[in-house]
């Protein structure tokens, strides 16, 4: 697959994948789009002349294949006790809690005071407010 791509560039004139970071994600997530396309199940769709499954379906078949096939290696080990404490941990040590970026806790926030032209700007507001009489 990478020297398909690296061929493409270098024919293509394109930039190295790496080159552009934020578009990584975009292009692995049209790769797992395409390779939903040779699914058996959609190539049965397409080889009858039906309508295409969304990719969202798909995906969400794989997914529901994947965890029967889990909970079957489970169901089926000699310790199944034992087996479902591992494969406990291991989703706990897979879908960890990440830390935000976006929110401001813990950052050094600098100079909080406002600066002279917004005082200035918040002047000239109320100086031009109208007036209300009662």
């Amino acid at each position: 697959m990478k020297s398909a791509l690296q061929r493409t560039r270098l024919t293509t004139g394109c930039p190295a994948l790496g080159t552009y970071p934020a578009r990584q994600s975009v292009i692995l997530s049209l790769l797992v789009d395409h390779s939903l396309f040779v699914h058996p199940d959609q190539q049965a769709q397409l080889k009858n002349n039906l309508p295409a499954y969304t990719v969202g379906s798909l995906q969400a078949n794989v997914q529901v294949a994947c965890l029967v096939d889990v909970i079957d290696d489970l169901v089926s080990s000699a310790a199944p006790q034992d087996q479902l404490k591992r494969f406990t941990q291991a989703l706990h040590d897979v879908f960890a809690f990440g830390r935000s970026k976006k929110h401001m806790i813990q950052r050094q926030l600098g100079r909080l005071g406002p600066t002279l032209s917004l005082k200035y700007r918040a002047y000239e507001g109320m100086r031009n407010m109208p007036v209300m009489s009662t």
